[in-house]
């Protein structure tokens, strides 16, 4: 997708929220994160390009819609639904990483020093490696989860010194692993200065982007070795459907407290009730997890593919 054909689905959605769902121009500036001046072009193009009729004449309509639901019955500040492609799955994650992208050059741009809080996952190195590079050393980046597999290496989807190298900001790691080898270990790791330190920037932050982890045979925490085979088995058998930042949640969002669970040395997400958290994830194997952080009420946005959106709203009505 080009640069223009980006700047065409902005206006599409622009436009739908404006005409079909009759926002205001401020309101469409908030739920977009672009600024007023920026709504008007963006409606302006959506008119030369005649995406605007009767109907809205793109298919981003139908995403919008899903949107739509899923911020109201939520309550989210936003959702952005992206385009899924049944003949190449793998064109999900492209997608996922360029509205992330976006989102995060939202935050970014502003001249205002932004503290910014990032999980480790896929999802979210990928929006990192989709943006661009650009001078902000007055922001901070800082880790929300321990960057240290079981075996000792680097984990190898963290993108706090990506997004920190790329715009030349202070980037502050946790230095732990996500899950420790017993309770006396945690307590132990968390009661050094240089943890403390990296909690207390990561609770000021203004802004976190996190991923959305399942927990079934395929769990993200066991194939990036965070977990092994048995501890994955275990969350599976107290009810876990996913993860936030490594903390199990039940099917109706809430965390499940189990002997894993108080090993783990990621910041408490009870911690970031605060804090904007966006959440982003895509494909059908997701939606249980999806659906698990929508009905805790952790995220206040999300981005999410069109089928995984179409099926957590025919979740919603089961």
């Amino acid at each position: 997708m080009d640069k223009f054909e980006l700047r065409l689905e902005q206006a599409a959605r622009a436009a739908w929220l404006s005409y079909v769902g009759g926002r205001t121009q401020d309101e469409i500036a908030t739920q977009l994160g672009v600024s007023r001046p920026g709504i008007q072009r963006l409606l302006s193009l959506a008119r030369q390009e005649r995406l605007v009729k009767i109907s809205i004449d793109h298919p981003v309509a139908s995403s919008m819609a899903l949107s739509d639901a899923l911020v109201e019955r939520f309550g989210l500040s936003f959702c952005d639904v992206v385009p899924s492609d049944t003949q190449s799955p793998e064109s999900i994650a492209e997608y996922l990483a360029v509205a992330g992208a976006e989102r995060l050059s939202f935050y970014l741009g502003r001249q205002q020093p932004q503290t910014i809080s990032l999980s480790t996952g896929r999802a979210v190195r990928a929006a990192v490696e989709a943006l661009s590079r650009s001078e902000r050393p007055q922001h901070r980046i800082v880790s929300l989860v321990g960057n240290v597999a079981l075996n000792g290496s680097s984990n190898r989807y963290d993108g706090v010194m990506l997004l920190a190298d790329k715009i030349g900001a202070d980037r502050f790691l946790l230095p732990a692993p996500v899950v420790a080898a017993s309770v006396e270990e945690k307590e132990s790791l968390l009661s050094q200065s240089l943890v403390k330190a990296v909690f207390s920037v990561a609770c000021e932050a203004d802004v976190g982007m996190i991923g959305i982890g399942r927990l079934d045979a395929q769990a993200t925490l066991f194939q990036d070795q965070f977990i092994s085979a048995a501890e994955r088995d275990e969350l599976m058998e107290v009810g876990a459907v996913g993860e936030l930042m490594g903390w199990p949640l039940d099917m109706n969002g809430q965390l499940i407290d189990c002997p894993l669970a108080q090993r783990i040395t990621s910041v408490p997400l009870t911690s970031l009730k605060a804090q904007p958290l966006i959440g982003l994830a895509g494909g059908h194997d997701k939606v249980p997890a999806i659906l698990s952080a929508l009905r805790g009420g952790w995220l206040q946005g999300l981005i999410i593919d069109e089928v995984a959106a179409q099926r957590v709203c025919a979740a919603l009505k089961d």
